[in-house]
């Protein structure tokens, strides 16, 4: 590990002195001079099937075998009034590309609602379309710019092509992963509509470009700094969770991207506190490492040391080594919090075997749509398994037909009782496809009732019909649970075991 210390200058300079490592009874005398005790109360005391707190189980996971707890910040323990900061981003994009590109203002000011531009899209940057598939990669819906594309519209583009990025071309299909590239798409639906087909992968460009710029020259931060309460929605129950976790014998780190300064000047907004609380939050945690460039943290290849902060406990940069050295644990015994499926899970999961945790904050409305809508999901189940058996009934009466039509050139006689049986078949066929059509027009009513409800011009985020979403089926194989809050895990005892649903194949759904 490198000797450099990165210096504060005022009156907090220099090492925090006074806090062993893994003293926590500074943390745990603290919580009868506070209202963490209550909140733990009313946590435990809280039935777990209320549905908006619960955590959901896809990898069956002991809590109780888990040693050591991470957190991403943003959008994680950080959770952030998202209108106010992608109208923030937004701006700031937008001077840029009217000042350094020179793109006419008016354009900008025509951008849809953010309901347009969400998570677990697909962005193809040569044809200027913004998609949604399936978990095969079958476009379902597509935009260019703010119009719709029509069925033929989408099989002249796409027709069957797989185009699941990672997986084909990568270059051209971006994923909309996270909930900071909610401003670049709305700014690209406008801008899409006034370039030619050519010009389009470099429009793309040049908008990441200055969206990145105003997160790395600081200028974002800047303004969240200087009004955190306009930007963070405070929980006192993030405190609460971290003293809990600590208090049963877990070791607890936050390990985010962000720098030292913005982690520092956010985290008492986070938490509920003054802003002159100072630094006292680190004693809320184990490790503290910033400055992390995940997803390349989680990478075997990543090997530079990282540089120690202001006190023993905060790390800029560094490698995975590191920080399991520093918690004492690896692997299954780690459990890591993020939002960001691809640089918090699937890179976490697929490098060092970590288990996960996605936050979700969508699920949310989704689960309050279904509750509004009670039995929709199981309603939308039997008629579609009732569609399917009605295919089938479909499907054998024409074979008995043609079996039928086949024969009667070769048989002598009874044709009339052929005939007879022939047209017996028809009516029933006929009867079975009625009653298929009539399932057909049931499952597409309560398709479009689920679907527009949850999201007007998208549908739900994790499901496409029958079918899981591009971003439903990376979080059934990357998250090992997945919740709406980071603070929900308060609602669940240290050892608690989240059992996963059984899975099914289709030949055992037949005997059920």
């Amino acid at each position: 590990m490198g000797d450099s210390k990165v210096k504060k200058s005022g009156k907090s300079a220099g090492k925090r002195k006074g806090k062993s490592h893994d003293d926590r009874s500074n943390v745990t005398s603290d919580l009868t001079s506070s209202n963490w005790i209550d909140m733990i109360a009313m946590a435990i005391r809280t039935p777990v099937f209320d549905h908006q707190r619960a955590i959901y189980t896809n990898r069956t996971l002991r809590f109780g075998q888990v040693d050591a707890v991470g957190f991403d910040f943003d959008h994680t323990l950080a959770v952030y009034n998202c209108p106010a900061l992608d109208d923030l981003a937004e701006k700031l994009v937008a001077d840029r590309l009217v000042e350094h590109e020179g793109v006419p203002r008016e354009w900008l000011e025509q951008v849809p609602d953010a309901g347009f531009a969400r998570k677990g899209l697909i962005l193809d940057i040569d044809e200027g379309v913004l998609l949604k598939t399936d978990r095969y990669g079958h476009v379902l819906r597509a935009f260019r710019g703010r119009s719709k594309l029509t069925v033929g519209q989408k099989r002249d583009l796409y027709g069957d092509r797989d185009i699941i990025p990672h997986v084909t071309d990568e270059d051209r299909f971006i994923q909309v992963d996270h909930a900071f590239s909610r401003p670049e798409i709305l700014l690209w639906s406008v801008m899409v509509d006034h370039t030619e087909a050519g010009e389009r992968r470099d429009l793309w460009q040049r908008i990441r470009h200055h969206t990145d710029t105003i997160h790395r020259d600081g200028s974002l931060k800047q303004v969240i700094t200087a009004n955190p309460e306009k930007y963070i929605l405070p929980d006192p129950r993030t405190e609460a969770l971290l003293v809990h976790l600590r208090a049963t014998g877990k070791k607890v780190f936050l390990l985010t991207n962000s720098e030292w300064e913005y982690t520092a000047a956010m985290m008492n907004t986070v938490l509920g506190r003054d802003e002159d609380s100072g630094e006292d939050w680190l004693d809320l945690f184990d490790l503290v490492v910033v400055e992390a460039r995940k997803p390349g943290y989680f990478r075997p290849s990543q090997s530079k040391d990282a540089i120690v902060g202001i006190d023993e406990k905060i790390l800029i940069g560094g490698n995975l080594a590191e920080i399991e050295k520093h918690i004492g644990c690896s692997g299954n015994e780690v459990l890591y919090v993020g939002d960001h499926i691809y640089a918090d899970l699937i890179s976490s999961k697929k490098n060092v075997y970590w288990r996960t945790m996605l936050v979700v904050p969508e699920l949310e409305e989704e689960l309050t749509v279904q509750s509004g809508m009670p039995g929709i999901v199981s309603q939308l189940r039997e008629v579609d398994e009732r569609r399917t058996g009605t295919e089938r009934e479909v499907m054998h009466w024409k074979a008995v037909e043609a079996c039928l039509l086949s024969i009667e050139d070769v048989v002598d006689s009874d044709r009339k009782g052929l005939k007879k049986l022939r047209h017996e078949c028809a009516v029933a066929r006929k009867q079975a496809t009625d009653t298929l059509k009539d399932f057909i027009r049931q499952r597409e009513v309560l398709r479009s009732k689920l679907s527009t409800a949850t999201n007007s011009h998208w549908g739900s985020l994790f499901r496409a019909g029958s079918e899981l979403t591009h971003y439903g089926r990376q979080l059934e194989d990357y998250a090992c649970t997945y919740t709406s809050c980071a603070t929900n895990l308060l609602f669940y005892p240290p050892g608690h075991y989240f059992r996963s649903p059984m899975d099914y194949l289709p030949h055992e759904l037949e005997s059920m």
